[in-house]
């Protein structure tokens, strides 16, 4: 048990003016990844790495792309035992039609107790209460039987580019937990589902819209595909069932676009089309198993749209090549991770919520993929995802954080790092 007043000391210097202003501060840098607007996650980058530098901290820039850098910051030291991670990115989506926002997406503006922006939520916040926390570590300067090291990571809206790219670096090499600073409603997450994205292609012939039978139209492809993906979302259910902290597996198909590439027209029977799909799996589930469902899948309907349309053109006594066909890519294949309630990170984390809360702590699962997944998969490092913030907020218009649940996230991080941190 930690002392009370080793507890006390480390809280004192967490300052909530400080932490809601930090917060606003990154909130008003766009950091929407858009080349063509010529916006990025550097700006926020350099500002993390300016502050951190201020406080004292070591601080690593690595270059991952043009504009786009990770920063690390060497927190406090002990010994060479345990190496515990906070981890936050610096990327936000897009605001999308900045009109529809009652408040500036960039604008940071506090009403009540709610600052509302991009990033608020996901994850400007909790990467702001993660820096506090390493702050009031240091500043209080506790003995500590092992080190704490900060990452705020570039891309983890699209392909984790930035986690990747830390890995590789060797950067993951010693750390011994992670806690992945994200909003989930100050539950514990301790499993994420996975996500397999796949696309697939349908090529049959163009032709005049009032003449299709000049060409082969990729429709009937299109929605056997479809119907198909859900016999292997009911499958899935079925044989799997519903994981208590993660919900329902899915196969959801999110892109239907026909043509391809290019304007559609009305009176144009396009040549070939593409739809998207984004599976999200749970524990129990086999990806390799997963990706020979999807290829089998583009194998039968290409076999069966080719009978239908054999059938079809005998009965119209009509002669033309039925050689539509459906091939299937996949694009990510990001694991589902699960770490274990025995992991020490997990017992300090709970052991900091019901510390600064009061209450019993809540367990949960993150329903998409995080940087944690990569650090899990590939380092095999025991991760907890947990933050402030409604978790149904993120990428909505006029996102949100509640600035009490920011201020107590941040006490909670730097506590999860004390227990961890002197434990053992």
């Amino acid at each position: 048990m930690l002392p009370s007043a080793i507890i006390k000391k480390v809280l004192s210097h967490i300052d909530p003016d400080e932490l809601i202003a930090l917060t606003a501060d990154l909130v008003r840098i766009n950091s929407v990844w858009d080349p063509a607007a010529g916006t990025s996650e550097q700006a926020v980058a350099e500002k993390v790495a300016r502050w951190a530098q201020s406080q004292g901290f070591v601080v690593q820039i690595d270059q991952v792309a043009p504009n786009r850098s990770n920063i690390i910051i060497s927190g406090p030291t002990g010994s060479e035992k345990r190496t515990l991670m906070f981890e936050a990115h610096t990327d936000v989506v897009t605001p999308g039609d900045v009109s529809a926002w009652r408040y500036d997406p960039f604008g940071a503006e506090i009403v009540g107790r709610r600052m509302y922006g991009r990033g608020t939520n996901d994850t400007k916040g909790n990467l702001a209460a993660m820096l506090i926390a390493m702050k009031a570590l240091k500043t209080a300067a506790v003995e500590l039987s092992g080190s704490v090291v900060g990452g705020a990571l570039c891309d983890e809206e699209d392909q984790m580019l930035g986690v990747t790219d830390f890995i590789k670096r060797g950067h993951a090499d010693k750390i011994t937990a992670a806690v992945i600073c994200e909003p989930q409603d100050g539950m514990i997450c301790t499993s994420q589902k996975g996500a397999v994205r796949a696309s697939y292609r349908i090529t049959g012939r163009m032709s005049h819209g009032a003449m299709p039978l000049s060409g082969l139209n990729c429709a009937p492809a299109i929605a056997r595909l479809i119907d198909g993906l859900h016999q292997l979302e009911k499958k899935a259910a079925t044989t799997v069932g519903c994981d208590t902290h993660l919900g329902w597996p899915s196969f959801t198909p999110t892109v239907i676009q026909a043509p391809s590439a290019g304007a559609p027209q009305l009176n144009v029977m396009p040549g070939e089309a593409e739809v998207l799909v984004d599976i999200r799996t749970t524990p129990a589930q086999s990806h390799q198993k997963i990706t020979t469902e999807l290829k089998t899948l583009a194998q039968n309907v290409t076999q069966k749209v080719r009978e239908s349309y054999k059938q079809y053109d005998d009965l119209l006594d009509l002669q033309r090549r039925q050689d539509l066909a459906v091939r299937v890519d996949i694009l990510t294949d990001r694991p589902c991770t699960l770490t274990d309630a025995a992991e020490p990170i997990v017992k300090a984390a709970a052991w900091a919520i019901q510390t600064i809360s009061r209450k019993t702590p809540v367990f949960g699962g993150v329903p998409g993929a995080t940087d944690g997944t990569f650090l899990w998969s590939m380092k095999n490092i025991p991760i907890v995802t947990m933050g402030a913030g409604n978790r149904r907020i993120p990428h909505q218009i006029d996102e949100w954080v509640d600035l009490d649940q920011l201020i107590e996230t941040a006490g909670v991080y730097a506590l999860t790092a004390l227990q961890y941190l002197r434990a053992g």
